[in-house]
């Protein structure tokens, strides 16, 4: 089971863009990417209201549909795989592939398809497809459920503590990538079973 932003994609900038088309629109300054960058992982609703001001909360249905309508035109202008991400992909055909992502599920769809690797999945899951976000485990379980995999025959990769944590609620092995966009003293504490720097270190851990 893999994340996305952050794990497959770096998807940040395209995120902060949007971010800041919302901040412009209500006339307030632009965030610096690193800041926005600090808020991705849990979710858009996370991620917008922990970059505006509380006097906007609420109006966040307005705000919402300002960046949805933003960000979905806009959700490939940057956003690209990062390094070998379809060689592991290719690698690790043999077993179940899932993406379980706190972002949208379309919005989720529409990259891995963009980037063309939808394919390479037996199950993409997005934040609104199971009954909470991670680190609640609910996604991870309708994974393993579905097919049938016992925890400790899976693995979860991503980039935030939030991924490690579900991972650990779902009794999975939990591997943290330190390229991503979250923040490398919050995964390390969070305590994967292993850290990797590059997505072909993977091999090294699992046949």
């Amino acid at each position: 089971m893999f994340d996305l932003d952050g794990t497959l994609a770096a998807t940040g900038r395209d995120l902060a863009n949007s971010v800041n088309h919302v901040r412009s629109l209500l006339k307030l300054e632009p965030l610096e990417d690193s800041l926005v960058y600090g808020h991705v992982g849990r979710g858009v609703e996370h991620l917008l209201r922990s970059s505006l001001p509380e006097k906007y909360q609420n109006r966040f249905s307005e705000v919402m549909e300002l960046f949805l309508r933003h960000y979905e035109e806009h959700l490939l202008d940057t956003t690209v795989l990062y390094p070998h991400v379809k060689e592991i992909l290719d690698h690790f055909s043999v077993k179940k592939r899932a993406v379980v992502s706190n972002k949208l599920h379309r919005l989720t769809v529409a990259i891995l398809r963009g980037l063309g690797i939808e394919v390479c999945f037996d199950a993409v899951l997005g934040g609104d497809s199971a009954s909470n976000k991670k680190p609640d485990p609910s996604a991870l379980n309708h994974v393993l459920d579905a097919f049938k995999v016992e925890p400790s025959k899976a693995l979860i990769v991503g980039d935030g503590d939030t991924d490690i944590e579900a991972g650990k609620r779902a009794g999975v092995y939990t591997c943290g990538v330190t390229y991503g966009l979250g923040k490398r003293e919050e995964l390390v504490a969070a305590g994967p079973d292993f850290l990797i720097d590059d997505l072909r270190e993977l091999t090294d851990y699992i046949c």
